[in-house]
């Protein structure tokens, strides 16, 4: 902006000061002159001689009773000469503070040449709430038209001032019937504004909002707009200064009356007509613009135009016309009548200052609730301190001057203190009208902001945030844009918004402006920036989030339901929200983040700790006096114990290992026999905990191997066997062929030998030995083959019925008493009958040479089933003697093959091995145990068919 242009602006708003301070004088003064008329006399009066003529009295004033020495009269009547009243000559304004001064006055009247003496009460108080409205439209004109010009020092808002200016003189300086210098000037400046406000108000339309027509006609025409207005305010200068002498040549009153009756009807023409050519303006202009806003700033002084004037031209007109005048009148009353015609009138600046201000042209309703509030307030505290007043200059007598002041001065004390709640309480009233249910959460809104300091779940908080928001201003929609990382992401995603931006989007200086409306213009490069998406997504406003100069983030908002803007009102309101939101929105994203780490520790914590959970190796941490602080699952296992009884308790409680490796030595096995005799085999290793310096902690590390250990002599058991298989296969087969001829050729001798002959004993003796090598052969071959016979459903109850009966006079024989209990059910496995028998046999023969000249010897068979709770049942077969007992040294070697107890009395060490590999084969298990000179009990494990 240059110089002069900023110099011209300051003159302006200077100049303007000046007459709202002129015009703002000028009606107090009429105000109070006017609100004295407000104490009636009862009566009418005009100067006279030395006194007031009577000329005529109020019919509804009270009766004045006389009280005088002269002559007794009723009352006051219309001629009577008022000499003196309280014993004093009087003015006019005298005379009505004298009357109002005193309960009853005394006045001294002059009524057909005779003095009398009367005594009249107090005359009534009459306001005019008429005068009063239209006092409290002309304030209201006056304070839109100075802020009008405070907000737009352009020429159309100092147009709108000064024609602001005019209606506050029109309206506010009304005569008040006092007939001196100052009632001159007044009935002056009321008619000169009435006559310049038509011409002004056309002029006005000419220019705002832009120039009308091409070429710039409509300017060169506003000149003569004011010609008639001039001749008409000549002549009515004429009239009020002259009598109309100087211009007209009036000489009598009966001309003067005629003149003013034709100036009058001239300007009813003169308004009429120009009223037309505002008319006219307003439609062309409603058709012609295609702008949203121009046309909507038209439509709105139309508005204002039409219902604040056509009430008050219903007046005029009823007014005019007698018989419509007295219906009106009888029906509502004349008071109430003028003020519903006066009341309309301040739809007019309001809806003038609404278009004025083109780009707050939404502030109206701020502006209106403002120019109600404080017009109202002043109107109240006016009339009331007058009403105080009056009633104190009406109830104390003039000798009290002293209470008066004192009383009028502690009123207006009380009436200053009261301004600022009635004001406040005014405009909240026009304020909860004006949003109406929108009041309460509007209201409610500084309470959200205290409790969003509270909340700590920013997804809750913003939802919170928006919803309020959207719902108290009544917003179409709102969103946040939030700092994540290097960027800005939306709190709630939307299809057409970005998903996310830079901080730079709004400009540097964006973080430093209360809000910053969002442009739709294009980019010179054609393609849609992120603003420009944001102005698609239908937002309007942003504001920006800083806590402490850290960028949080930025609010956004559209328009408000019906696609309208945001007032200043609403401004300030999000504003003062979103200034304490935002600090409560970086503390919910300081603890969205302490969460989001916690949870980040609390997986990685729950990721290592499931590593160690999983890991087949026990785990173990060790204090330095080699107590347990913590295990892991298998080593829990391992231990056969839950992880939390182990923790305190030393390890060699747990497990009998000593000594243990060193940190950092390497593996280190170890193996030791369980209680129940089961050795187990580990491989330890341990190491420094590095993570707590402080304390001397170790983990040691377990690894089970008993099963690998297993696994490696079972393999090494089968190559033994494999080798042992192939030698017998060998053996088998170049001993078989000359056993085969010894037996032969020992049996043809035994043929040719007679039994007496001492050879044939002989020879038997070889044949036997000969069977027996053979079946040492065949043994040998059975167990080198590994044979599996054909396997089908056995029923073990019958298998070892039948196997018993084979053996029953055996056992009898050698007097050995055989116990067996049957079961009820049937057992049945899948196997091989013949190969199941041979190991009943082969167990039932040892049992039956191990209790062989023993007394009360005894054979044991028992037949069980072992239910699981999910596992296949399991088929226990027991063969219990109660014989010589195996040594415990020899009890590892006795499924060996060619390992017997038996060798010197013809074992050969092979039956124990073949029936081990039988039960294998089944899928069981063959274990025996033994005490020496106790006995021996082998337990044969099968799974039961289902």
């Amino acid at each position: 902006m240059s110089t002069e242009a900023r110099s011209r602006k300051v003159v302006t708003l200077v100049t303007g000061l000046i007459l709202a301070a002129v015009v703002i004088s000028l009606a107090a003064v009429s105000f109070q002159r006017k609100v004295e008329t407000f104490n009636t006399l009862g009566f009418e009066a005009v100067p006279n001689g030395g006194g007031w003529l009577v000329t005529s009295v109020d019919e509804a004033s009270s009766e004045l009773a006389p009280e005088s020495k002269l002559a007794p009269v009723s009352k006051l009547a219309a001629g009577d000469q008022i000499l003196l009243v309280n014993g004093a000559e009087a003015t006019v304004r005298e005379l009505r503070e004298s009357l109002h001064s005193r309960t009853e006055s005394e006045l001294v009247v002059m009524r057909d040449g005779e003095l009398l003496s009367l005594t009249v009460p107090r005359p009534p108080v009459d306001v005019d709430w008429a005068y009063l409205i239209q006092a409290l439209i002309a304030g209201l004109f006056l304070f839109i038209g100075f802020y009008t010009l405070l907000r737009n020092r352009r020429r159309e808002g100092a147009l709108f001032f000064g024609w602001s200016l005019l209606y506050a003189l029109f309206f506010a300086l009304t005569p008040a019937g006092i007939y001196d210098g100052l009632g001159r000037l007044f009935y002056g400046l009321e008619e000169l504004a009435r006559i310049l406000l038509p011409a002004l108000t056309v002029h006005f339309f000419l220019v705002f909002p832009d120039p009308l027509g091409k070429r710039g006609w409509s300017r060169k025409v506003i000149p003569f707009l004011y010609l008639p207005a001039a001749a008409l305010a000549v002549l009515q200068a004429d009239l009020l200064l002259a009598n109309g002498r100087w211009l007209l040549g009036i000489d009598s009153a009966r001309e003067m009356g005629l003149i003013t009756e034709q100036l009058n009807t001239l300007g009813l023409y003169h308004l009429v007509g120009f009223s037309l050519a505002v008319a006219a303006v307003l439609i062309y202009r409603v058709f012609t613009y295609d702008d949203w806003e121009e046309r909507r700033q038209v439509q709105w002084i139309a508005f204002g135009l039409s219902f604040g004037y056509l009430p008050f031209l219903a007046y005029l007109v009823i007014r005019d016309l007698p018989v419509l005048n007295r219906l009106a009148q009888g029906w509502i009353g004349a008071e109430m009548l003028q003020v519903l015609a006066v009341a309309p009138l301040a739809l007019v600046p309001a809806t003038f200052a609404w278009s004025i201000l083109r780009y707050k042209l939404w502030d109206i309703d701020v502006i209106l609730r403002d120019a109600v509030s404080y017009s109202a307030t002043a109107l109240l505290a006016i009339a009331g301190f007058s009403l105080v007043n009056l009633g104190v200059s009406r109830s104390l007598p003039d000798e009290l001057g002293l209470a008066r002041n004192l009383v009028s001065f502690s009123a207006g004390l009380l009436f200053a203190a009261m301004v600022v709640p009635v004001r406040q309480q005014i405009s909240t009233s026009i304020e909860r009208l004006q949003y109406r249910g929108h009041f309460g959460r509007r209201r409610r809104l500084p309470e959200l902001a205290e409790q969003l300091m509270q909340e700590r779940d920013l997804d809750h908080l913003c939802a919170s945030l928006l919803e309020n928001l959207e719902e108290a201003l009544e917003l179409e929609r709102a969103n946040l844009y939030l700092s994540r990382g290097g960027s800005l992401a939306p709190a709630r995603p939307e299809l057409l918004l970005p998903a996310s931006v830079p901080f730079d989007l709004m400009g540097d200086d964006f973080w430093h402006e209360e809000v910053t409306p969002i442009s739709g213009a294009p980019s010179p490069s054609g393609r849609a920036e992120p603003a420009q998406r944001l102005f698609a997504a239908g937002y309007r406003y942003a504001f920006p989030l800083v806590v402490r100069g850290a960028q949080v983030g930025f609010a956004l908002a559209s328009y408000k339901a019906e696609s309208r803007p945001l007032n200043s009102d609403d401004l300030e309101l999000v504003r003062v929200l979103l200034n304490q939101a935002a600090l409560a929105i970086e503390n919910a994203q300081l603890v969205d983040q302490l969460r989001h780490q916690l949870e980040e520790v609390g997986r990685l914590q729950r990721y290592n700790e499931g590593i160690i959970e999983s890991s087949p190796a026990g785990t173990v941490v060790l204090d330095a006096d080699d107590h347990i602080v913590s295990v892991n699952g298998a080593f829990a296992h391992l231990a056969g114990c839950a992880p939390d009884l182990l923790e305190g308790k030393p390890l060699s409680e747990v497990l009998p290992v000593r000594p243990l490796p060193e940190p950092g030595s390497g593996l280190m096995e170890v193996s030791y026999c369980e209680l129940d005799g089961e050795e187990r085999h580990l491989n330890l290793s341990t190491a420094r905990f590095q993570s707590d310096p402080t304390r001397d902690l170790r983990i040691l590390l377990v690894h089970d191997i008993s099963g690998q250990v297993a696994l490696e002599t079972a393999l090494k058991e089968k190559d033994r066997l494999a080798s042992l298989g192939m030698l017998a296969a060998g053996v088998a087969h170049e001993v078989n062929t000359p056993i085969t001829g010894i037996s032969s050729y020992a049996q043809m001798l035994m043929e040719e030998t007679p039994e007496s002959d001492p050879r044939y004993g002989l020879l038997q003796k070889v044949e036997k030995q000969t069977f027996r090598a053979s079946r040492i052969v065949n043994s040998l071959l059975d167990f080198a083959r590994n044979n599996q016979k054909e396997y089908r459903t056995v029923d073990l109850g019958g298998l070892i019925q039948d196997t018993l009966g084979l053996l029953k006079e055996r056992f009898a024989k050698r007097q050995i008493a055989l116990d067996w209990q049957p079961l009820d059910e049937t057992v049945a496995i899948h196997g091989s009958e013949g190969e199941l028998q041979q190991v009943l046999t082969n167990l039932l023969l040892n049992a039956q040479d191990a209790v062989a000249g023993r007394e009360n010897a005894e054979v044991r068979l028992a037949l069980s089933v072992d239910e699981g709770p999910s596992e296949p049942s399991t088929v226990h077969i027991t063969v219990e003697d109660n014989g010589v007992g195996i040594p415990a040294e020899r009890l590892d070697r006795i499924f060996q093959p060619f390992f017997s107890t038996k060798l010197n009395r013809g074992g050969t060490g092979l039956g124990l091995s073949i029936s081990y590999d039988i039960v294998r084969r089944h899928g069981g298990d063959l274990r025996v145990t033994s005490q020496a000179g106790q006995g021996t009990r082998f337990t044969i494990e099968l799974p039961r068919e289902v």
